[in-house]
């Protein structure tokens, strides 16, 4: 049974996840936020891939949930979110939406927050 006293609000309100690792410092990352768009570039990926993985580290930062914390919410294993981040892995739409459910979004807001994070991140 999970702490009820570790509670993660989701933007809309709604259904309340908990995990029992949810911290109230930031969690940390394989990868600086800075190195997402030149990593996606070298290894010859969609940019929309960078763009959903800083939407993620944006989510996963703002909601101060790690890599473990997500994959208790979602059942994603620890491994393919690592790799999302990183850019070794595509996640199918499916994974995607699971992902975007832990935060209170549906797959098509999650792909569209990345295509935003992405633009203003490629602007600067």
């Amino acid at each position: 049974m999970k702490s009820k006293r570790h509670r993660m609000p989701l933007p809309r309100g709604g259904t309340v996840f908990t995990c029992a690792l949810w911290e109230r410092r930031a969690p940390e990352f394989p990868i600086r936020r800075e190195a997402v768009v030149p990593r996606c570039l070298a290894k010859e990926r969609e940019l929309l891939d960078a763009g959903v993985a800083l939407a993620l580290l944006d989510l996963m930062t703002e909601f101060h949930c790690c890599i473990k914390c997500l994959h208790e919410l979602t059942g994603v294993a620890r491994s393919m979110i690592h790799g999302i981040l990183l850019m070794e892995k595509e996640p199918s739409t499916r994974i995607v939406a699971r992902l975007a459910a832990a935060f209170g979004l549906q797959a098509i807001e999650l792909y569209l927050l990345g295509f935003f994070t992405l633009r203003a991140e490629v602007s600067r």
